[in-house]
């Protein structure tokens, strides 16, 4: 890959269409505050790129990333909202991985991909599954997207498939048939399907002002007790900024020292379990980069960590952690989360073991 007029196309087109959240799994925040520095130190810097005027902080990092390594992949991670303002689903933004070839485009063969593509395969559950949509042909990338964004609503009506593929098509001439044939074949006309009105509404269930109160208080214990590591993002959802200790997690989280958890603590709590998720794209960008495999085995280490993710989230629900208190749960999990990660059968027999365990202590101190 060099930096020619097509990789600054590539650049305008990427960057116009959508923003980024994560370049090389380097957030967009800190790129912009190294382009300012380096703009700072060396004003000349980026004058040597076409209409650098007119480049963005995001363009010219991605310039100057390309031309000093022409033959490595860019990794782009976006989120892009449904355009269709009558969108049935429940989806507020859709996050996705952009991996850019380094001979794309003047070599065919390289075709850029998108990966982690979370779309609903049961609404009233709120499973999510992973797809990859491969492109098989040679449409830019702002195409991709948009086409995407257009279909986005029939691809989350599809069975599961491992991948979609989008095909430009030739028009073709119509048959010369009859007029009896032409109405044996065609379909009957569906009636429109009228979105799920239960996903819409904002109707909420009234819960008992009590049971508001104590998760009111548990939440503000939690938050004092916690000063600075824990923060609200929503209504429900907390921010926890957790350590991960030595031989507690799986490695690539270990790496990246403090973990961020997204805590969703439902209006019910503690009568409703809470749940627990990572960060968007949190894996994805820890493999970009930390791993140095190939990209098939990349995209085999994040599905593993992404079962981590979905394990830790089944088993916190499961779990009786024996106590409603917040904070001694996010404790309690910092320090096991090398067992909440485990699969079924395993984190069952973990948790039958602390069962024994505490019977024991149950009736030694009787």
């Amino acid at each position: 890959m060099s930096t020619n007029d097509s990789d600054y196309e590539i650049d305008v087109e990427v960057d116009a269409c959508f923003q980024a959240v994560t370049i090389n799994g380097i957030s967009t925040k800190s790129i912009i505050k190294q382009v300012k520095e380096i703009e700072s130190d060396s004003p000349n810097h980026f004058k040597c790129y076409k209409n650098h005027a007119r480049l963005s902080y995001l363009q010219k990092y991605l310039l100057d990333y390309i031309k000093s390594k022409p033959e490595n992949l860019i990794y782009l991670s976006l989120r892009i909202k449904p355009s269709d303002p009558e969108f049935p689903y429940d989806l507020e933004k859709l996050n996705i991985n952009l991996t850019i070839p380094s001979g794309f485009p003047e070599d065919k063969s390289q075709r850029p991909k998108i990966m982690g593509f979370q779309r609903i395969v049961d609404i009233a559950q709120g499973a999510l599954k992973d797809d990859e949509i491969t492109l098989v042909d040679g449409i830019g990338l702002a195409s991709m997207i948009l086409t995407l964004d257009k279909y986005l609503e029939l691809f989350l009506k599809q069975e599961k498939k491992e991948t979609i593929k989008f095909v430009k098509t030739k028009k073709k001439s119509p048959p010369v048939t009859s007029t009896k044939s032409q109405q044996s074949v065609q379909p009957k006309q569906q009636p429109k399907q009228q979105p799920n009105t239960s996903i819409k509404t904002n109707y909420k269930p009234k819960v008992d002002p009590k049971l508001l109160l104590q998760r009111k208080k548990l939440l503000e214990e939690m938050c004092y007790k916690l000063n600075g590591s824990v923060r609200p993002l929503k209504e429900e959802v907390y921010r926890a900024t957790i350590p991960v200790l030595p031989n507690t997690a799986p490695e690539l989280w270990k790496l990246n020292g403090d973990n961020d958890l997204m805590l969703t603590v439902p209006q019910t709590y503690p009568m409703d379990k809470i749940s627990v998720s990572l960060r968007n794209n949190f894996n994805e960008n820890l493999v970009v980069k930390h791993c140095q495999e190939d990209q098939f085995e990349k995209v085999k280490i994040i599905k593993q960590y992404k079962k981590y993710e979905k394990n830790m989230n089944i088993n916190v629900r499961s779990y009786d952690f024996g106590t409603e208190n917040l904070t001694v749960i996010l404790n309690y999990l910092t320090n096991n989360i090398d067992k909440f990660v485990l699969d079924a059968e395993s984190f069952k027999k973990y948790n039958d073991t602390v069962k024994i365990f505490k019977a024991e202590m149950v009736s030694t101190e009787c």
